[in-house]
């Protein structure tokens, strides 16, 4: 049927016969409808990349049906489609996608076809655009756009959390909590003697934006990245939107913290300084860590060498050997002369 005659005819008995001919003609040649002209005068519907199975083998009689009115004559609604109700029509082949706690607003409205086209497409499902464009066209992409994004979201991997059709979690993510940010993380960096506890309780997000954020590592506030610094408390905004702001105020104190030499304030020593004020991160790791109070063994020190740090914790203090200066102890209540 791809001469100038045979599309003559093929008119002509539509023309004469109604509808009812077309679908006669398609069903004799099936193969025709995944031919160069899709239903002898329909834009071809099997050129892409991906095209959907019904259309590849030229069944388009099993989602279109005659109206009865007569075809091409009539062109609006003179064929139907076999299920009128939104999402119906997949669902006749397709698993359904809508029977789970939550479920996507275009899965529940039924559709369909506001992310996939029905016949062909050049992106892997049959997708209209590829996977976070097509994210971008309901969700607005600025609200994503980031400094410091999170890998995924770089990407345009939306889907590595996310399922697009339905979830038992919220948000529509394929896993909860900390178990989704160890589908691409090791786990086994996340154990240890001492373990931060927004890590032992999975909340991951407690510090860290799962889209991205301004501020290295994911971070929701600021951290210092630096060893040293001049000491402000705007600097330790994350440390301190768990523990005492006042931690480091003081030299002297009997309450603020546990790391003190009689009642001298350790913290103070290391941290509050005008100039090469030590950041948290120098002697605590903010995950795990194989020491007691999540300290390091080694932390980044000069060029490639790192500074490795000893830490032995007794009921009443404690002592580090550390490479940055020589063996210290501590005791809360009988203070030692370190020299």
């Amino acid at each position: 049927m791809k001469s100038l005659p045979q599309k003559i005819i093929f008119f002509a008995l539509a023309t004469l016969m109604g509808s009812a001919a077309v679908v006669l003609l398609l069903n004799e040649c099936p193969a025709e409808a995944a031919g160069k002209e899709n239903c002898g005068c329909h834009p071809h519907k099997a050129e892409k990349t991906f095209i959907h199975q019904p259309v590849k083998d030229g069944d388009c009689n099993l989602c279109h049906k005659p109206s009865g009115e007569k075809h091409p004559k009539v062109k609006a609604e003179a064929f139907l489609l076999t299920d009128s109700g939104k999402g119906g029509l997949c669902a006749e082949c397709h698993e359904r996608k809508d029977t789970k706690k939550y479920v996507h607003s275009p899965v529940a409205a039924g559709d369909c076809t506001d992310c996939h086209d029905p016949h062909q497409s050049e992106n892997k499902y049959q997708l209209k655009e590829s996977a976070s464009e097509l994210c971008y066209q309901c969700h607005d992409k600025n609200k994503f756009v980031r400094t410091f994004p999170h890998k995924p979201i770089a990407e345009g991997k939306c889907l590595g959390c996310h399922d697009p059709h339905q979830s038992d979690h919220k948000y529509m993510l394929k896993e909860e909590g900390v178990n989704l940010c160890m589908t691409c993380h090791d786990k086994s960096e996340f154990s240890g003697k001492s373990i931060h506890s927004p890590v032992a309780s999975g909340s991951c997000d407690s510090c860290h934006a799962t889209h991205g954020t301004g501020i290295h590592h994911l971070l929701k506030q600021v951290a210092p990245a630096e060893m040293y610094q001049s000491f402000n408390k705007e600097n330790f905004a994350l440390c301190f939107a768990c523990h005492s702001d006042t931690l480091a105020d003081s030299w002297r104190t009997d309450l603020e913290t546990n790391f003190r030499n009689g009642m001298y304030n350790l913290h103070y020593l290391h941290v509050n300084k005008s100039h090469k004020g030590r950041s948290c991160k120098v002697c605590h790791d903010p995950h795990v860590a194989a020491q007691p109070r999540l300290i390091s063994d080694k932390v980044a020190g000069f060029g490639r060498w790192r500074i490795p740090i000893r830490y032995t914790k007794t009921d009443v203090g404690g002592t580090c050997v550390v490479g940055c200066h020589k063996p210290k102890s501590y005791d809360r209540i009988n203070p030692i002369e370190n020299p």
